[in-house]
């Protein structure tokens, strides 16, 4: 697939230190751009991944030609170029080309800084296209729902409950009723509250709302008003 990549370039003067030159024209802020594209050991090119995307620089060696004189600091350093690209569309799937290309824009950019040192400000560059992969990124999947039970299902679940409930409290009724004694009869004129233990077969009446006992024998019926 297609995508952009955009030139940058970080070198030092005759006199100025290393520092950003050339950045990419999207960018907000640069300062890992110095963090990251740092000289490379024996190796002809180098890539990192950055919040910004993919970058790729090389070495290059200033030439006096290039440098329009002595290509060296004022130290006797020799005057290195760090250029390359950022690609935020993927990984780029070659790069000497581009390396070429970026190579080119760098040392225009580099001859108008030795031109000017002190007063020179970084530009920004514009992007051009490169064929790049894209990025695998994970696959989430969406959380599985819940299974929920059939309409009719809680209806019948709910239905046999209250059934259950309502047999529970029939019963519950039922043995109450079941275990209270009726109430003793009314207490005739005739009958005697007994005062000491009987010795037949106890028994009890109302007498002004009051439970009294006395002795009957077991053929004797009080009688009632």
């Amino acid at each position: 697939m297609t995508g952009r990549a955009w030139p940058f370039l970080i070198a030092r003067g005759r006199r100025r230190g290393y520092s950003a030159l050339l950045v990419p024209g999207f960018l907000r802020e640069h300062g890992f751009l110095e963090a990251t594209a740092t000289p490379l050991d024996e190796v002809p090119s180098r890539a990192a991944a950055t919040p910004h995307g993919v970058l790729v620089w090389a070495e290059h060696a200033v030439t006096t030609a290039e440098a329009g004189g002595e290509p060296r600091d004022e130290y006797g350093r020799p005057l290195v170029l760090l250029h390359g690209f950022l690609c935020p569309d993927g990984d780029p799937v070659a790069a000497p080309a581009e390396l070429t290309r970026t190579r080119s824009a760098a040392l225009s950019v580099y001859q108008r800084f030795l031109a000017d040192e002190e007063g020179f400000r970084a530009e920004r560059s514009e992007p051009f296209t490169i064929e790049v992969t894209e990025v695998a990124r994970p696959r989430v999947s969406p959380p599985a729902e819940p299974t929920r039970p059939a309409r009719g299902l809680l209806w019948a679940g709910a239905g046999a409950l209250v059934t259950a409930g309502a047999v529970i409290a029939v019963i519950g009724f039922a043995s109450a009723g079941g275990d209270e004694a009726p109430p003793p009869p009314e207490c005739g004129r005739d009958v005697v509250e007994s005062t000491i233990t009987p010795t037949v077969s106890p028994a009890t009446c109302l007498r002004d709302g009051r439970t009294v006992q006395y002795s009957l024998p077991p053929s004797t019926t009080p009688s009632r008003r």
